[in-house]
């Protein structure tokens, strides 16, 4: 078979590995890149490529929003040092936009594509990276919020444009972290499980049924209360609900993305 030698350089360039390896490989998986790259780390020809096994505790949020659009993504990698590197970011960034321009939000397919580029960065940097998640929300009026060492990021839909109560309210999602919009977004099991759990802590008080029914009932709405955003104090002012800050600035909120850096690990 006539081995292309184009692919045998790019293949060099990505692992690191002699030519008749890089060769040997080609010809096994009958020119496919990314299959010589697996064949390569099956057969444990590469220390970079092993490095696939280590777990990224390290990595970045980024976001992009743009014209009715915006997407969150998180690129993991093992140390800070990386994190912060230029090719990183830049490999982030890259990703972002091809998310955008084609309006492709399949995770599996993104890492498909980038596969190449981000085996390029496994072994410039000689540690895993992964391609962890993203998530998007599309509609008029997108927020966002960054924090500034980049592991967290929030984007928000609102039913107006303002770019200051977006963003308070974004930062408000990041610091108290709720898991849903409403009540009523609640699984019934998580509700009845959180019942439960009371339930068993109050077993063997001495006090009437009648009150510790009660107690649960205030313990369950109050664990409602945390994990709901419209229901919780707005971290602003505390006086207020988010429910009631929204009714004082005719707002509503109609979706929000939360990430946290390491909060969706994935041992790859």
């Amino acid at each position: 078979m006539k081995i292309n030698i184009k692919k045998i350089q790019e293949l060099r360039n990505i692992t690191g590995i002699g030519i008749i390896e890089c060769k040997k490989a080609l010809i096994e998986t009958k020119q496919d890149l990314n299959l010589a790259i697996d064949y390569i780390r099956k057969h444990s020809k590469l220390q970079s490529i092993k490095k696939l096994n280590n777990l990224t505790k390290e990595g970045l949020i980024i976001d992009y929003v743009k014209k009715n659009f915006g997407i969150l993504l998180e690129i993991n990698c093992q140390t800070d040092f990386v994190t912060k590197s230029i090719e990183i970011i830049s490999f982030a960034k890259n990703i972002l936009k091809y998310i955008f321009d084609k309006d492709q939000t399949d995770i599996n397919i993104i890492r498909r594509i980038f596969n190449t580029r981000k085996m390029e960065l496994i072994n410039l940097f000689k540690e895993n990276i992964f391609i962890n998640r993203l998530s998007y929300i599309k509609g008029k009026f997108i927020g966002k919020y960054i924090h500034h060492n980049k592991r967290l990021g929030v984007l928000i839909r609102t039913n107006i444009n303002n770019k200051l109560l977006m963003k308070q309210l974004a930062m408000h999602i990041a610091m108290l972290k709720p898991d849903y919009l409403y009540e009523k977004d609640i699984p019934t099991n998580i509700i009845d499980h959180e019942y439960k759990i009371q339930k068993n802590i109050l077993e063997k008080n001495n006090k009437s049924q009648t009150i510790i029914n009660k107690i649960i009932k205030g313990r369950v709405k109050k664990f409602i209360n945390n994990i709901t955003l419209y229901n919780q104090k707005f971290l602003l002012d505390n006086n207020k609900t988010i429910k009631q800050y929204l009714n004082e600035n005719n707002m509503k909120i109609f979706k929000f993305i939360y990430f946290e850096l390491g909060s969706n690990i994935i041992e790859n």
